[in-house]
């Protein structure tokens, strides 16, 4: 009797919901239904799947190895006939000098639909995805399966929603948000492409004219990191907020992150101190109880993005460095 997978195996949405324990049952599951289908024994289809899924280890995977694992099974028992051997992985071009990152843990082609676990863009089967190799400091947590920009781009060829994620990740693991002189030239053109942000009650409340100033020489200078405080952060993503043009993506995220950086300041949720202390820790779960859920609270963190560590002392606005 073959094995009922469209009725009892996961979905994709079932896939991305599960955790821990029932991961790994799904796991040995499913590579029990595809050695039945496609007549192999089951060690050497589960030494495939590792190898497919660009995982070195079941037994140490993580929860987002594993939901790979379950999304080429899920492909397997779908199409028998891709039961193959795993592609050859790519050979990719880095970056160099300020815009690049560090060699990926692992690299592959997407085996279903899935989004980005850093950007949230969508991925289609057959894409690159890839991912980082887990932070030093355990202070981050270890990002998800992202695309091929976020892996290789995201710090050479900045978007817009680059540069905002990098604030919110850098404000929830530190006191400052570094940029190098490509995401300055980005942000600095969208403060002042339209006078909108310089009309905004934000701006003109705490004017970001010297903020502005730097922004410019970082990008004269290709300077490789330069600190902006948490207060200046913060008008920036308010006072972005108005600014024209912003695409759909831009303007929910900006709000996503102005939403978070307000709770943090004023702990709707009541989050114990004496528990959970004044940094990362308390962060990480008023994110975590949000009343509002967004896109940065399905995913958590804080993320390393790969930066300089911010100086000891909380920077004011002039503070500066280059990495």
């Amino acid at each position: 009797m073959g094995f009922d997978w469209d009725i009892n195996f996961p979905t994709t949405a079932e896939i991305a919901a599960l955790h821990g324990e029932a991961l790994r049952s799904w796991v040995d599951t499913g590579t029990e239904a595809v050695a039945e289908i496609v007549g192999k024994p089951a060690e050497r289809v589960r030494s495939r799947l590792t190898r497919t899924a660009g995982v070195k280890n079941l037994g140490a995977a993580d929860d987002e190895d594993l939901r790979e694992c379950l999304r080429v099974l899920r492909t397997w028992l779908s199409d028998p006939a891709s039961y193959t051997p795993p592609a050859p992985k790519p050979k990719i071009q880095r970056p160099e000098s300020i815009g690049q990152l560090p060699v990926p843990r692992t690299l592959k082609q997407a085996h279903t639909e899935t989004t980005c676990g850093l950007c949230a863009d969508p991925v289609k089967p057959g894409d690159l995805v890839g991912r980082m190799r887990d932070p030093k400091d355990k202070q981050f947590v270890p990002m998800g399966w992202l695309c091929a920009h976020c892996l290789y781009e995201r710090r050479e060829k900045p978007r817009r929603r680059d540069v905002v994620l990098r604030i919110f990740h850098h404000l929830f693991a530190s006191s400052a948000a570094g940029l190098n002189a490509h995401e300055c030239a980005v942000l600095r053109t969208w403060l002042t492409e339209t006078e909108a942000p310089a009309a905004s009650t934000a701006w003109r409340n705490d004017p970001l004219d010297t903020t502005v100033v730097r922004l410019e020489t970082s990008v004269t200078e290709v300077k490789g990191t330069t600190w902006i405080a948490v207060p200046t952060a913060h008008t920036i993503i308010t006072a972005l907020l108005d600014a024209p043009g912003s695409s759909e993506a831009e303007t929910a995220l900006l709000r996503a992150v102005a939403q978070h950086l307000d709770e943090w300041q004023t702990n709707p949720q009541g989050i114990e101190a004496r528990r959970y202390g004044t940094g990362v820790r308390y962060r990480a779960e008023v994110l975590k109880t949000t009343s509002r859920p967004t896109v940065l609270s399905e995913r958590g963190g804080p993320f390393d993005l790969h930066h300089t560590p911010p100086p000891t002392a909380e920077p004011g606005d002039t503070a500066d460095s280059t990495a």
